[in-house]
Parts: C-alpha cells; sequence; structure tokens
C-alpha cells in the first residue's frame, strides 16, 4: 500500500505532466463518469490544443445559463473573438444554426459554471454520495490544505481560484475566470489523492474511479450535458523548487498551439517582464515579488532602482519646429531624408508601426530611429490634438456640462476642456528630463502638441450624475513638474508622472490609485498605470476615442447613442 506522501507526489508528477493526452483513455473515463453519475453519455467529445481555446467554447456554451456572461463579448475586439469561436464550434459539431448548437450542448454539468446553480445537473450530488460511502469520519472529506502541502500549492498556483498563473487575464484576455473553473474545481488533484489515501486497497467508487482515469490521461476539462470541452496538457513546463510555475528566461509553460504562460514564482507576469527586462521601469514591478527586481538587476548589471541614462542623440536635444510641415522637414533632413516608419504610419500600418517601435526598447533614441520615431509620435499627437478638438466643439453643441475647477461659465469650461501647450513647455521638459526622468516619446509629444484635455461633466445621457458607469471621461493633465512621483528615497528621482485620476475619482467617487506612467522610460510609448485595461499610452488614447472620449462604456451592455454622433469621422492615429 502506497503511503500518503507517495500518493500525493504521484498526483503532483501528473498535475506538471507535459506528455500528450491520452485521449482514448480520456474519452472512456468520461464516459464512465457520466454514467456513474446517473447520466447519458455525452455526444460529443471536442478537443482543444491548449484551455485558453477550449475556454472560449466554454464561455459561449455556458452564455444562457450563467447571467454574468449572457452579455459579455460587447467590445469590438471580443465580439470578433467570439464569432470566431462560434463558428469553429459550429463547424465541429456539424450544426449551422447556433441555437440548435446551444440546444444541443444542453446545461453545465460543472458546479461552476451554471449560476444560479441547479444541483439536479451537475456532478455534485453524485460525488457526494460516492465520497460518503468512501470513509467514516465525513469531515476528512472536506479538509482544506494550505501552502505547507506541495501538492495544494502547486495546484492553486497554477489553475486554482485566484491565484493560478494559467488564469490570469495577462495570458487569457476575457476568459480567464473559465481556466479556474474547469471540472477540476468541483474535484481537485489534491482531493483525488486525499480520497486514494483513504479509499486504501478498497474499490474506490465507479465515479471516482472514472474522473482519476481523466487526471490522468487529460489537461483540464469542462461537462456539459451532450458536450464534454477537452484540453490537450502542455508541452513544456518550467517550475522552482516550490513546483511553482517559474522562468527567468522563457515562457514557464507553452502549450502544443504555441499559447506561452510567463511566471515568476507562481504569479503570472507580463511576457514583456521576463523576454525584455531592461524595458521594464521599477514602477512597474513596485510591490511585486522582490526577487524580481533583483532578477532585474542581475540582469541588467545596474541596480533596479538605477536610472539608465540613455545615449542622447543629437536630435533629441535639437529645439524641434512648432509647425507640423517645418517639423517633418527638419527630421526628414536630420534622417537623410529616409523615415521609413513614419512613411509606414502615414500608409496605414499605424498600430503595427508603434508596436515595432515599442519593441525596440531604449534603441528608439538612438540613431537611425529617433528622428524617425519622434516624427511617428509628433504625427500622431497632431491626430490626437484635431480628435480633441472636434470632441469639445460637439460637446459642447450637445450643451455637455464641462465642470472643470474654479465655477468658470460654460464658455470657458469649454475653453478649459482643452488647454494648448504653453510657449515654455519645450524648454520645461527639456529641463526635467536632464536632470530627473526621460519621458516616453509618446508622453513628450502630448504634452508638446496638445497640451492638456479634461473632458469630465455632466450630460442627461451621456453622463448623468446618478449614471452606474464610470465614464472615465479622457483627461491627461498638461506638464508640471509637481506632478511627479517619488518612492522611498526622493534622492533617487521621480518614479512616475500622474496622468489623470482614476475613473471613479473622475466621478467624484472616492476610487483608488491616479493613472500614471513611470519614468525614466526609455521606449517610444509606456505603459497607463492603475487603469483597468492595462494599455499603453497610445493605445488608451485609441480607446477612448473609439468611445468619444468616454472610455468606461466599453464592455457596456448599452452604449448612449450620442457615442456614435460623438466618435463619426475621427482621425485614425
Amino acid at each position: 500500500m502506497k503511503s500518503n506522501s507517495e500518493i500525493r507526489d504521484a498526483w503532483l508528477t501528473q498535475l506538471l505532466s507535459t506528455a500528450a493526452a491520452d485521449r482514448p483513455r480520456a474519452e472512456a473515463g468520461v464516459r464512465t463518469l457520466y454514467s456513474a453519475a446517473g447520466f447519458a453519455e455525452p455526444r460529443h467529445v471536442l478537443w482543444f490544443e491548449s484551455p485558453f481555446e477550449a475556454s472560449w467554447a466554454v464561455a459561449l456554451l455556458i452564455a444562457p445559463h450563467h447571467q454574468l456572461w449572457r452579455d459579455r463579448f460587447s467590445t469590438r475586439g471580443d465580439k470578433q473573438r467570439a464569432e470566431e469561436a462560434r463558428a469553429k464550434l459550429s463547424q465541429r459539431l456539424g450544426i449551422s444554426d447556433w441555437t440548435e448548437v446551444l440546444a444541443m450542448a444542453g446545461r453545465p454539468r460543472g458546479g461552476a459554471l451554471m449560476w444560479p446553480p441547479n444541483p439536479s445537473v451537475m456532478f455534485t450530488s453524485a460525488f457526494l454520495k460516492a465520497w460518503y460511502s468512501m470513509v467514516d469520519d465525513l469531515s476528512t472529506l472536506f479538509k482544506v490544505r494550505g501552502d505547507d502541502d506541495d501538492l495544494a500549492r502547486a495546484e492553486t498556483h497554477f489553475w486554482g481560484g485566484n491565484k493560478g498563473a494559467l488564469r490570469s487575464a495577462l495570458h487569457c484576455p476575457s476568459t480567464d475566470s473559465l481556466i479556474g473553473q474547469s471540472f477540476f474545481e468541483d474535484y481537485s488533484f489534491s482531493r483525488m489523492a486525499d480520497n486514494e489515501h483513504q479509499i486504501g486497497d478498497r474499490q474506490p467508487p465507479p465515479i471516482v474511479h472514472a474522473a482519476w482515469e481523466v487526471a490522468r490521461s487529460s489537461g483540464m476539462w469542462w461537462a456539459f450535458e451532450n458536450v464534454a470541452i477537452m484540453s490537450e496538457r502542455p508541452a513544456e513546463i518550467q517550475v522552482n523548487e516550490k513546483k511553482l510555475l517559474h522562468r527567468g528566461d522563457g515562457a514557464a509553460v507553452v502549450f502544443r498551439d504555441g499559447r506561452r504562460v510567463y511566471a515568476w514564482n507562481g504569479k503570472a507576469v507580463p511576457e514583456r517582464w521576463i523576454m525584455q527586462p531592461e524595458t521594464v521601469p521599477p514602477r512597474e514591478y513596485k510591490g511585486f515579488d522582490p526577487t524580481f527586481g533583483k532578477y532585474i538587476a542581475s540582469r541588467t548589471g545596474s541596480s533596479a532602482k538605477a536610472k539608465k541614462k540613455p545615449k542622447v542623440v543629437s536630435i533629441l536635444k535639437t529645439s524641434i519646429q512648432a509647425d507640423p510641415a517645418a517639423r517633418l522637414e527638419q527630421l526628414r533632413a536630420y534622417a537623410g531624408g529616409r523615415l521609413p516608419f513614419f512613411d509606414r504610419y502615414q500608409s496605414g500600418q499605424r498600430e503595427q508601426v508603434w508596436r515595432e517601435l515599442v519593441a525596440l526598447g531604449p534603441g528608439v533614441r538612438e540613431d537611425p530611429h529617433a528622428a524617425d520615431a519622434l516624427a511617428v509620435a509628433y504625427e500622431t499627437m497632431q491626430r490626437v490634438d484635431a480628435n480633441v478638438r472636434t470632441l469639445v466643439t460637439r460637446l459642447t453643441a450637445m450643451n455637455y456640462v464641462f465642470t472643470t475647477e474654479g465655477g468658470h461659465s460654460p464658455r470657458d469650461s469649454a475653453r478649459r476642456a482643452h488647454v494648448p501647450p504653453s510657449p515654455t513647455v519645450k524648454k520645461e521638459i527639456a529641463d526635467f528630463e536632464k536632470k530627473m526622468a526621460v519621458l516616453p516619446l509618446s508622453l513628450r509629444a502630448f504634452y508638446e502638441v496638445v497640451g492638456e484635455v479634461n473632458l469630465i461633466g455632466t450630460h442627461p445621457l451621456l453622463d448623468p450624475k446618478d449614471n452606474t458607469v464610470a465614464t472615465d471621461p479622457l483627461v491627461v493633465y498638461g506638464f508640471d513638474e509637481g506632478l511627479a512621483e517619488y518612492d522611498d528615497d526622493e534622492d533617487e528621482g521621480p518614479s512616475a508622472l500622474t496622468i489623470a485620476p482614476d475613473d471613479l475619482h473622475k466621478a467624484n467617487v472616492s476610487g483608488g490609485n491616479a493613472y500614471e506612467m513611470a519614468v525614466p522610460d526609455l521606449r517610444a510609448d509606456g505603459e497607463l498605470l492603475n487603469e483597468r485595461h492595462n494599455l499603453f499610452f497610445v493605445d488608451y488614447l485609441r480607446l477612448c476615442f473609439r468611445f468619444g472620449g468616454f472610455p468606461g462604456y466599453d464592455g457596456q451592455s448599452r452604449v448612449p447613442g450620442e457615442i456614435a454622433t460623438l466618435t463619426a469621422g475621427l482621425i485614425a492615429f
């Protein structure tokens, strides 16, 4: 008879297995499990190469049975992704009508996939009956193990609860919570190990044995009345000495469809933190695992708080012309007539160009990229400036009441909604960068071209006083050295610039941390910190204009019709 530690070690090995799923064994186990629970066997067993891909099928199938998922996919990107997943699922099932697909799939069998729950159609009751038959002391069935147990700790940080690295929105946006709601939430590996020890040499109940068979031959899976959604195991897993997902030079998990998960000591992290640590400003990982800061220091050869000085090429020290045509001529002349990024940007490759500029990291400030990147940044903000002016004009025509501070008249408040840059802003920025911290090129260009924008206000339809939606009206403060934020040691220089209030403070409600951008940041663009979308600054501005200056409506099922009027004809950037 195996000891308890031997059993738990075997299940831990199973949890971290990278062997390809034994699909016939898994499917046989699923069918036996359904039968043992008193349910008809599923008509279809569908396999996916990763749980991320599978989670979209699960999300679509539970929508009629879970009130939180009915109107979930309202953003443009999610709608497109959902349509693609719906089409693939319909094709695989051989049913073209989506209503028929949902009717055929039936209700979820998993405990977390239906809300409000209906125990009569779930596995829970059958498992409880089987578990009660195995032990004399029922309390042992519900023993909760903590982080001192290798298996429970590894499973929790792998896919469980809110800690699971696989269920992070960093790697599985929109459907991330479903990764933690697979069948293994109802019957975890840790509980399987406990049950195996409790049973000893006896024969386990059929439903329990069937669940073990599936767990030993498949990755995560989700059960419906007539469809079982199955996923492959990872092809590669890297863990630390505590068996937590961890890797400092690549993906900690790689699935067979190429999907990757980046993790540090069991916590999901952005890909850039691992693959481009030199581009990660300390402000971004403040409060995270302190060993990560030490790791970055070892990779970059400097203190995690060190303010690296860029190699400043002459164009970045030159006074740039304010007139757009003269500015472009100046930058093109410096670059010897060649501005390939700018020319591609003008031809329509706007998002791709910004991605490539950001990927250059600090190298964007060196020749031959510096003048080209400046040309793109200034052109981008020229378009942003035009859009801001359009929005202020349209909002004024709608009788939107700008509520800028100071009790200004409506006309003056509209003027204060967009304040152009001061004549001295370029010198102020140059002095700040020389003495204190370098700004990302996007923010520098915004300050120099757009200045300041503040669309906070009220409107009976766009943003009524009793609005249940935090509309997050576009606000970007103008450049002000006083907006610099410092960590514990001010002698180290600022660690961030405050960009705007958070969405709740904009609604005059006590909220969270202000929107910030970390400094110094030597890249073309930087992340807008503390904002729910985790976007780069330029991408956040795009989102703002996609909702007429009110990005809080992103993800809402009902958007005021005035938004369409505000967005009509805005300039793409």
